[in-house]
């Protein structure tokens, strides 16, 4: 058998077990019981999540406009799966994500990087600052998300970044403002879903138009990775409060064009949500173009990408 015949066997197997969990997940019960002879049960809204939804408000301000694609992964995942082979350690593919992108939001600091205070003035950041979000289990079992900031991103390795998310995860206490940050800051960020929803505006407000501000309590840019937690190749349309955040979509087999000869490959896509405020379609194409690259080709013998995990 050649390599070509296994590597074609790989892929297949790779579809079969996508597509049998994809089956799982469709025929699992989501089904609820309740008790109440009403018919109904009352839930109450956390606060987070009514805090959530006052960013996502404000975020509807912005000009923002998408750019979706589909990447070849096939060799990152190859490499990451080789490494938990050799070692057993799990690499995180969210942070692979995140170390791309911040080395390429480095390469385009002007304006990928920067935040704008009211119609006059750019802020343009030395360090990325990446927001995501991570799945913190709790004592009950239960799983909540939260948001955490990869500081000084662009100059971490994808090992490092990948040990950061794991230890964030374990975490008893965690923040957005993660990283080296006045008290007040940590107090307010930590304690602002506790405020009255008046209070919280006026710190949302003061948030949206302070570009430092907005920075330690939020990073400069976002990845958000929700998209990776389901089943084929689905695109996410998203809002962000940032000038640039990466949307990661779904991954799936399919057939892609490699050096002229369609095979099989794995694909994840992507969506680039830029504020036009701020963000041209010059500089937009660029970026977009050098994302692609880097993440198909050029991070592969990169020191602070897989060659940090050797």
């Amino acid at each position: 058998m050649t390599s070509q015949d296994s590597d074609s066997d790989t892929q297949l197997k790779t579809s079969a077990t996508s597509q049998k969990r994809a089956h799982k997940e469709l025929n699992s019960s989501t089904e609820m019981h309740f008790t109440d002879p009403r018919g109904y049960k009352i839930q109450k809204i956390s606060k987070m999540a009514r805090l959530i939804d006052e960013y996502t408000t404000l975020s509807k301000q912005k000009n923002l406009i998408w750019s979706t694609t589909e990447c070849d992964i096939t060799e990152a995942r190859q490499k990451i799966k080789a490494y938990k082979d050799r070692t057993g350690e799990s690499i995180s593919f969210t942070a692979f994500l995140i170390t791309v992108f911040a080395r390429v939001v480095a390469n385009h600091k002007n304006p990928m990087n920067a935040i704008r205070k009211k119609k006059k003035e750019l802020y343009i950041f030395e360090d990325v600052d990446v927001l995501t979000n991570i799945e913190r289990k709790l004592p009950d079992g239960t799983k909540k998300p939260v948001n955490y900031t990869i500081r000084k991103a662009q100059t971490k390795t994808l090992k490092e970044i990948s040990a950061e998310l794991r230890e964030a995860q374990k975490s008893k206490e965690i923040s957005a403002t993660s990283g080296k940050q006045s008290s007040l800051m940590k107090k307010i960020s930590k304690n602002i879903h506790k405020f009255p929803k008046f209070i919280r505006k006026i710190i949302l407000n003061f948030l949206f138009s302070s570009p430092t501000f907005k920075k330690n309590s939020m990073g400069t840019v976002g990845v958000t990775a929700v998209g990776m937690f389901g089943s084929g190749l689905g695109h996410m349309i998203h809002l962000t409060p940032h000038t640039i955040s990466l949307g990661v979509g779904g991954m799936d087999v399919l057939p892609f064009n490699v050096n002229g000869e369609i095979v099989n490959r794995d694909l994840i896509a992507l969506t680039i949500a830029m504020d036009h405020a701020i963000i041209d379609g010059a500089p937009a194409a660029r970026f977009f173009h050098d994302l692609r690259q880097m993440i198909m080709y050029f991070c592969h013998d990169a020191e602070w990408c897989f060659k940090s995990l050797e």
